[in-house]
């Protein structure tokens, strides 16, 4: 049985309620087709980068599971059929791959102002040496 990682846009005028019990029921799903539910995360309402559905936000669910590729198959045609879904993608991940996914590093333009990079300073040695090649 191999990891999976699903990620999940949901209808963003589902209740927390809603939203709870849509996870039950895929949890439910899931467990009865003998997978196994590692974590789920619920990251919010978050903006679209484009409009579906007419939607500009959208509810984001993250699943990591234990199964097979027939059950990935039959859930994801099951998600496909449901409305409250606006988006989803499953991706496999490595053994052990779960605990790196979660530890995100800082782009470069979101380092604070004391981090900057410094570029490598040249030394008066480097300079020398570079001259004396040149003539040569």
């Amino acid at each position: 049985m191999r990891i999976y990682e699903t990620m999940l846009v949901l209808d963003p005028e589902m209740s927390k309620e809603q939203v709870d019990g849509f996870v039950e029921k895929l949890k439910q799903f899931l467990g009865d087709r003998g997978a196994e539910v590692l974590k789920v995360e619920e990251w919010g309402a978050q903006t679209l980068a484009y409009g579906i559905k007419k939607k500009n936000t959208g509810y984001y669910l993250l699943l990591y599971l234990k199964g097979n590729a027939a059950l990935i198959a039959e859930m994801e045609r099951n998600l496909r059929l449901m409305e409250e879904v606006l988006r989803y993608l499953t991706v496999k991940r490595e053994e052990g791959d779960i605990s790196a996914s979660q530890q995100r590093e800082k782009p470069k333009q979101e380092q604070e102002p004391g981090e900057e990079e410094k570029p490598e300073e040249e030394t008066a040695e480097d300079g020398d040496a570079n001259v004396a090649t040149e003539e040569q």
